[in-house]
């Protein structure tokens, strides 16, 4: 039984190192892109050298959270409790799934609020813009008014621009550490001005404007995932409150039907099902746009 446990841990840190090198595969691909786009589209030299190291992007992922909770839990429930083995490899991967989809949330609910605070940023670019003051001078205020998490980001940009740097090669650079669209728009629009001058606050004005749009629609979207997601979290609950009950009312039988192995092969098969479930309505409620 202990080789099927082994077996069964294996195909599954097997599958999410998997699921991890096609998600880095595909990020590499996108960043890749956004800078041989710039430069096909502005016609500037190569800013990314093959000896530069690369830029830790927004937000910060914790890809090692879910199979670390596996692991735990699984030690914790073969080695800590009675239960028979297939509980350890069910428990697993249902506390994998659930770190997954709380890990994609708090990167969603940052994503979100930064993409907030860019649009703020923007709304008060375009403001001293038309006051009459500087590119650079836009940028200061909106810095000036910034918190967490664009804060350190605008800082780095308005710092490298003075003292001297390329102000096309440090906005390239701020679209790579935070490959969004919102970012990616707000840098081609300050790239375009620098490359051929123009009207920069009515440009701005347009990409904040997208910016809120996009958000309105986010939000949406979330509030509408609400239901469904509410909807998971009392049928979990309802299940796990009736094992609970039959356990103080009759627990003779349960234990019985727990400890069995028809039993205790049918309970892990339920709770992988429910990871399954949780992860599919996570993935049907997600919509990319």
């Amino acid at each position: 039984m202990s080789s099927v446990v082994i077996l069964a841990l294996l195909v599954a840190m097997g599958l999410l190192a998997l699921r991890l090198a096609q998600a880095s595969r595909l990020r590499r691909i996108s960043l890749q892109r956004i800078v041989v786009q710039a430069q096909d589209t502005l016609s500037v030299p190569a800013v990314f050298l093959p000896d530069r190291p690369a830029a830790r992007t927004f937000p910060r992922r914790y890809y090692y959270a879910p199979p670390l909770a596996a692991l735990l839990v699984g030690a914790m429930v073969f080695w800590g409790t009675d239960l028979p083995e297939p509980y350890a490899v069910a428990s697993g991967i249902l506390i994998a799934a659930i770190v997954s989809l709380v890990e994609v949330r708090w990167s969603d609910t940052r994503i979100l609020r930064i993409e907030s605070q860019l649009a703020d940023a923007i709304d008060l670019m375009v403001a001293s813009l038309r006051a009459g003051s500087a590119l650079l001078a836009s940028l200061e205020a909106a810095l000036r008014e910034a918190r967490a998490p664009i804060r350190p980001e605008l800082e780095a940009m308005v710092g490298r621009i003075r003292i001297g740097e390329d102000p096309r090669v440090v906005v390239k650079d701020l679209a790579v550490r935070v490959p969004l669209e919102s970012f990616r728009l707000f840098a081609h629009c300050l790239l375009v001005h620098w490359e051929t001058g123009g009207s920069l606050a009515s440009s701005l004005r347009t990409v904040g404007r997208t910016v809120r749009d996009r958000l309105e629609v986010s939000r949406r979207i979330s509030a509408q995932a609400v239901e469904s997601q509410i909807s998971v979290i009392a049928v979990m609950g309802i299940a796990y409150g009736l094992t609970i009950f039959m356990l103080n009312t009759n627990p003779e039988s349960l234990r019985k039907l727990i400890y069995s192995v028809a039993g205790s092969y049918i309970a892990a098969a339920v709770m992988i099902l429910q990871a399954i479930g949780m992860t599919w309505i996570w993935r049907m409620s997600r919509i990319r746009f």
